[in-house]
């Protein structure tokens, strides 16, 4: 299978998940509208999903194409992260930035392993796709620009779209989801995100 087919079948997978994961995230979602497939096995076979070939234990496609999109995101939000302290002087966005990296570089650790645990090799399924919650090319280069209160801005505006999708996503595969380690792992998400998400509010309202 083609590393294009391989995406196309995992952004129809997220699909019919969330309805958010789309290529340049403006238009339709793939396999979306009228007559469109309502669920992962509707779409595609555990056999024809990507990475199913040789999984072990009780991963669906829905798990794979989950745990595939949450080390896309996480990954990106890491260069947000990485970046701020040179670009911000305000303490609490900087630890943030800190908290956030910590945590995601454990996230990163933790999907990885569930991908060996179902004989997934790791590759990068979204390359090229500016997906809702991502931090962009495009978004990297406004954030470099920017300094102060500018970048302040953009960092909360990025986060938060990160933190929301992500809780959304989590939420949606403890439904979808079939395997045990995977659901636990998006519960300690959302709890995670949920927690973030007060945590950024409480830094934008104080920047008020």
């Amino acid at each position: 299978m083609t590393s294009t087919v391989r995406g196309t079948l995992l952004l129809t997978l997220l699909a019919v998940l969330l309805g958010g994961c789309a290529d340049g995230g403006d238009g339709p979602a793939a396999g979306s509208g009228a007559g469109g497939p309502t669920s992962p096995t509707a779409t595609v076979s555990p056999a024809g999903a990507p990475g199913a070939a040789g999984a072990a234990g009780n991963f669906n496609p829905t798990d794979i194409a989950w745990t595939q999109l949450m080390i896309a995101l996480d990954e990106k939000t890491l260069l947000l992260t990485d970046l701020t302290p040179k670009q911000t002087s305000d303490n609490g966005i900087r630890g943030m930035a800190d908290q956030v990296g910590t945590n995601h570089r454990g996230e990163l650790t933790g999907l990885r392993s569930l991908l060996q645990q179902a004989s997934v090799a790791e590759s990068n399924e979204h390359e090229g796709h500016d997906m809702p919650g991502m931090v962009t090319a495009d978004d990297l280069r406004a954030l470099t620009a920017a300094n102060g209160p500018a970048f302040d801005q953009l960092f909360v505006s990025n986060m938060r779209d990160h933190l929301e999708q992500t809780l959304r996503l989590a939420r949606a595969v403890e439904k979808s989801g079939s395997e045990p380690n995977i659901r636990a792992l998006a519960t300690e998400i959302e709890r995670t995100r949920t927690a973030q998400l007060d945590q950024l509010a409480a830094i934008e309202s104080q920047g008020r």
